[in-house]
Formats: structure tokens, C-alpha cells, sequence
């Protein structure tokens, strides 16, 4: 098996949809994986810990750093990155979603588990709060410079449906363990929805993006 990468905009699971696979088998290597803030349902996984102890940043991350590192450990590395339009050689994974509910979803979720300020920041300085707040498309036909790659429908996923293609694409097998773990993830992320944004299945998009600029005004913080 090849090096992977994941490749999905931030709110569409990546970091748990990776984690959850890497920790509940052994067939590829990984640096960690957890919970960075158990409020929040936000995870944090990192593929690569370099010789000095730093972790290499996944966006920065080369193809000489995955077939490096995966040759030392004798494993493939799942890595992930937001650059959707950036082309790879090795096999792409792509999260998201036919169903504009769920895309709407991922972006409501992405706003409550950014509140914390202080996970992402460069040297030091913790994130600004966003200037301005936007329900983005995103295009699902892409081009790539591999024939190995495959989309997954983060509905499907989230209700552990049409897993066989994922388990012929990584060579794995979806337990009930990891089906559980995902089930339960869905419906904590169901609880901070009805927290932060009750009844926003029936807001228009112009009422949500205000909401979530009160809600990141109003709740973040820095850790």
C-alpha cells in the first residue's frame, strides 16, 4: 500500500475520519491521535513526528516526508491537507457531501470547534477571529495526477453506510468498534448543533452566517 492523503475542507471530519481508521487497526503509521477538546468534539491527529521531536504540519508535508517516514516505520502514512485543488501522485481520498444539509452541517461544525482560538496559531499568536464568515462551495469534480483515488460521501460515513469501498480502497475492515466510534462521534456532534445552533436546519443562510459570527464572537477563547 501506498502513502494516502485525505484531502477535505476543515469542518468535513478529516482529522477523526483519519484517526478513527489509524488507531483502530495496524496497518498504517501514525504519529497520534485524540481528542483535543472533549466541549467541542474536536479531534486532533498528526502523521509525522520528525528525528527532533517537532511534528511536521501536514500542510507542509512533502512526498519525500511521507515515503521517508513510512519507509523508517515499515508502514503507509495517511497524511491530509484543505488544498483541494492541488494535484498528488500517490492515492487521494475526498471528503464531502452530495447533500447540501450535511454541507451546511460541516460548516455550522467547523464554527463551533474553531471557538478555541488558541489550538491553531503561527509562533505563538493565536488565530484571529475570522473577518469575514461565508458558506463556501465546494467543486466535487476534480482532476488528479493518480487513477487511485476515491470520494466519500461524509453522510454515507457518518451513518456507517457504503463503507466496502473504503475497506478495498485502505485493505481494511470496518469493525463494529470503529462503526460505534463513529456513530457515537455523530451524535455528540448532534448535541453541540442543538447548543449553538437550534433549529438551523430551518435558517436561511443568510440568518446562519450572521448567527455564526455572533457565536464566534461570543464564545471563543484561547485556551
Amino acid at each position: 500500500m501506498k502513502n494516502i492523503v485525505l484531502v477535505y475542507p476543515a469542518g468535513y471530519h478529516g482529522e477523526f475520519f483519519i484517526g478513527n481508521i489509524v488507531s483502530n487497526t495496524d496497518k498504517f503509521h501514525y504519529h497520534s491521535f485524540e481528542c483535543r477538546n472533549k466541549e467541542l468534539n474536536a479531534y486532533r491527529y498528526d502523521s509525522i513526528i520528525d528525528n527532533n521531536g517537532m511534528f511536521l504540519i501536514a500542510e507542509k508535508q512533502t512526498a519525500d516526508d511521507l515515503n521517508h517516514y513510512s519507509k523508517l516505520h515499515n508502514k503507509p502514512i495517511i497524511t491530509r491537507t484543505h488544498n483541494h485543488r492541488k494535484t498528488f501522485d500517490f492515492p487521494v481520498i475526498r471528503l464531502f457531501s452530495k447533500d447540501p444539509i450535511y454541507s451546511k452541517r460541516a460548516i455550522l461544525l467547523k464554527c463551533i470547534k474553531t471557538l478555541d482560538k488558541g489550538y491553531n496559531h503561527i509562533n505563538g499568536i493565536p488565530d484571529p477571529a475570522p473577518d469575514e464568515i461565508t458558506f463556501k462551495t465546494w467543486p466535487v469534480d476534480f482532476k488528479h495526477s493518480t487513477d487511485s483515488y476515491m470520494f466519500v460521501d461524509i453522510k454515507d460515513w457518518l451513518h456507517n453506510k457504503n463503507l466496502e469501498k473504503v475497506e478495498d480502497f485502505l485493505g481494511i475492515e470496518y469493525t463494529q468498534t470503529m462503526k460505534d466510534e463513529v456513530t457515537q462521534y455523530y451524535e455528540r456532534d448532534e448535541k453541540l448543533l442543538d447548543k449553538y445552533f437550534s433549529n438551523w436546519q430551518n435558517q436561511s443562510i443568510k440568518q446562519l452566517v450572521e448567527q455564526m459570527a455572533e457565536i464566534d464572537k461570543k464564545y471563543r477563547f484561547f485556551g
